[in-house]
């Protein structure tokens, strides 16, 4: 069994990292004022919202209101309890503490049997797939083709490649000896079904590239055809399962995650052999997506890996194609600074790596990226002959427009000096034309926005978390209590003191014996005695109120008053409604009693109104 971690270790744990060094692990932080900003990991979001205090070592969410230290953080975003993640936090702290006698043997959670039977039918299959490649007289060929595509075995292994012969099911042959249940094999997308509900392999002839969830587990399949049939696809991949949404999906991002996180960008790839043969050039933070067009899961993924995304697709026109309709969804996104590759010949990467060797494509990632607005202004040039006078004016139009989605004057003046030397025409004229478009758009955009408010109700916007006048009192006087030795000690002297709501009293009783032991307030070591969630997300907001030293007693008299003038404010409404029942009852000695206790309520109201 594991011991308890002791509360020394746990803070010196805490003390020896920096929250923005782990948080920086999982969301692309930017500094902005005092604290660092990034897009919320726990939500999809386009707008940052999601705040670190260097200087206080907590984060906060002012949009889902999760907040803490450094170990609420990792326990958020991994889903493990408090001492696992004390662990995780030394472990990427790289904190020397021995915490051998720590660590957790208590069984975790019980996972989908389901699930992870599949996952084990999916590690089985990818198994043999590769011992049939690598070691059968069934696999030479495909072994050959796999070689002649510059994947050795390293690569084959990294990537555990391996071959579906076209053998008459094989894979099924192989769990039905094990005994594996009918309904798990029907239910695992590797078999396909005959009208008479018998299986069959799904895979046959085919390379098989196993893909891989976030934690390198397999949970599906896509195979190259070997030997090309005209009605059969070229790809094949797995149907989607209980383990397998191509959505949520991209192929390779278990290998390419930390370096993702070391280079601060990802390249997006179109195909598997295109990551593989990058691998093997040296560019190893790569990935692809399933076939489809990138989709928000994907992109969420990413953002919290990286804001630099560089797209490389082909060089071929339904590649440029393709990157065109990345730089659309992107266009308006501010999670990420888009980058473009693209190769000549209308090569792919796999190929221009074999044409041009390793070193020629790492130079190309690294020093050959075009903003989107340059591969735009290229791309709408594509079949257009600017020595023939009507293409030369479409083109020109285009580009104009083009430029009108680019906000930095600077940016489109470069761009307007470049389409100036390639149109061969007056850089003059193209900033003039270029100004009544902007004009136009103007106008256009106010008349719009005009009509929209005149003709079109008022949508009511999702209404924010509202505090009434008590709540910013009690908000005031814990951010007091904390920050303000005077205001604290006054505090204090009023033993009979309670909050109006529980959660800023549970905060107030733990704040009391915080400083029975600590002299001064540390946010992240005081988030630790708010055990529950929501005191620790609470207290991180609170933390992050503005606070004016200058004002303290001054404020906090204002504060005591608020909630004295509720907590009269309350009995006097209780005590005019039992007045009223008194009344309604005959109870003349019960109704003069209150009536009394109604007068001096009032007073007392209105002494602390004078």
């Amino acid at each position: 069994m594991a011991t308890r971690i002791p509360e020394a270790v746990i803070d010196q744990i805490r003390d020896s990292v920096n929250i923005t060094d782990i948080v920086g692990q999982y969301v692309t932080l930017k500094k902005s004022g005092k604290n660092l900003f990034g897009l919320c990991p726990f939500q999809e979001e386009k707008t940052p919202s999601f705040s670190v205090a260097e200087d206080k070592q907590i984060f906060n969410c002012f949009s889902c209101h999760r907040g803490g230290n450094v170990f609420r953080f990792i326990m958020e975003i991994e889903q493990i309890d408090f001492p696992a993640a004390v662990l995780k936090v030394a472990e990427l702290g790289q904190v020397d503490v021995d915490l051998s006698a720590f660590q957790e043997t208590r069984p975790q959670p019980k996972a989908d049997p389901i699930k992870t039977e599949l996952l084990q039918l999916y590690q089985a299959a990818a198994t043999l797939f590769q011992h049939v490649l690598l070691n059968t007289e069934a696999g030479e060929e495909a072994l050959a083709y796999a070689q002649q595509r510059q994947l050795d075995e390293t690569q084959l292994k990294t990537f555990q490649v391996g071959y579906a012969p076209d053998q008459d099911n094989l894979l099924l042959r192989f769990f039905q000896e094990k005994k594996v249940d009918f309904q798990l094999l029907r239910q695992s997308g590797l078999f396909s079904e005959r009208e008479d509900g018998s299986l069959f392999d799904r895979f046959r002839d085919r390379l098989m590239f196993p893909i891989r969830d976030a934690r390198g587990q397999v949970i599906a399949f896509s195979g190259r055809l070997l030997h090309p049939i005209a009605q059969l696809p070229k790809y094949l991949n797995s149907p989607e399962t209980k383990l397998f949404n191509k959505r949520d999906v991209l192929f390779n991002l278990d290998l390419a995650r930390p370096e993702i996180r070391r280079h601060k960008q990802v390249v997006l790839f179109e195909g598997f052999m295109d990551v593989i043969a990058a691998y093997r050039a040296g560019i190893q933070y790569g990935v692809a997506s399933m076939g489809t067009s990138l989709t928000n899961e994907q992109l969420h993924q990413l953002q919290r890996l990286t804001g630099h995304l560089i797209v490389c697709y082909d060089g071929d026109l339904p590649g440029l194609t393709a990157t065109n309709r990345v730089i659309t969804l992107l266009r308006q996104d501010q999670r990420f600074q888009l980058s473009i590759v693209t190769l000549p010949e209308q090569l792919d990467p796999d190929e221009y790596i074999q044409k041009y060797q390793a070193e020629s494509f790492r130079k190309k990632i690294e020093e050959s990226q075009l903003t989107a607005t340059a591969f735009r202004l290229n791309y709408l040039r594509q079949g257009k002959k600017l020595d023939h006078e009507q293409d030369k004016i479409a083109y020109t139009e285009a580009a104009l427009q083009e430029l009108l989605t680019v906000h930095s004057t600077i940016e489109r003046d470069v761009y307007l000096h470049q389409l100036s030397q390639t149109l061969n025409l007056s850089y003059d004229v193209l900033v003039g034309q270029l100004q009544r478009l902007l004009a136009n758009a103007t106008r256009q955009r106010d008349q719009t926005l005009q009509t929209q408010l005149t003709t079109v109700p008022t949508v009511q916007q999702p209404t924010q978390v509202h505090l009434n006048r008590v709540e910013r009192a009690e908000r005031d006087l814990l951010h007091l209590f904390w920050y303000d030795r005077q205001a604290r000690d006054k505090l204090m002297q009023q033993t009979d003191f309670v909050m109006v709501h529980d959660p800023y009293q549970m905060l107030y009783t733990l704040s009391q014996t915080y400083f029975v032991t600590n002299e001064t307030f540390n946010a992240a070591a005081f988030s630790d005695y708010a055990k529950s969630d929501d005191l620790q997300s609470l207290a991180a907001e609170i933390d992050q109120m503005p606070f004016d030293e200058t004002t303290g007693l001054a404020q906090l008299a204002d504060d005591l008053m608020t909630i004295q003038r509720f907590k009269l404010e309350t009995k006097l409404k209780q005590a005019q409604q039992q007045a009223h029942e008194a009344n309604q009852m005959g109870d003349d000695e019960q109704a003069l009693r209150l009536f009394q206790q109604l007068l001096t309520l009032k007073k007392q109201i209105e002494a602390l109104s004078a």
